[in-house]
């Protein structure tokens, strides 16, 4: 397996727990908790963005210097939404944590 396929595998199961800890928070009575997991969920999905979009650029630069422009940017054009969804979660979480906390 390439590996920068076990990256994207790694991602992809890295947002799901993100989503089940959001959906945890959503459903749960207990708001001290659930405001822990969307702290955790935010982070998890930022911190895997970001290194998508590290691993990324990395094979992106790699493919290049081989000669193979076409995959070096859907490589690139993967990053880019990594860095966007990273985004997207970060700004979700901050959206819901301000939906638990403002009274």
């Amino acid at each position: 397996m390439h590996p920068y396929l076990r990256v994207l595998i790694l991602a992809a199961v890295a947002v799901i727990v993100a989503g089940a800890l959001v959906a945890l928070a959503l459903t749960g009575r207990n708001t001290t908790l659930s405001l822990i997991a969307l702290l955790v969920a935010g982070a998890i999905a930022t911190l895997t963005g970001g290194f998508v979009f590290v691993m990324s650029w990395v094979w992106s630069q790699r493919v290049w210097n081989e000669g193979r422009g076409g995959q070096s940017l859907a490589i690139a054009m993967a990053g880019g939404m990594a860095i966007v969804v990273a985004a997207a979660a970060l700004a979700g979480s901050v959206i819901l944590l301000l939906t638990f906390t403002v009274s």
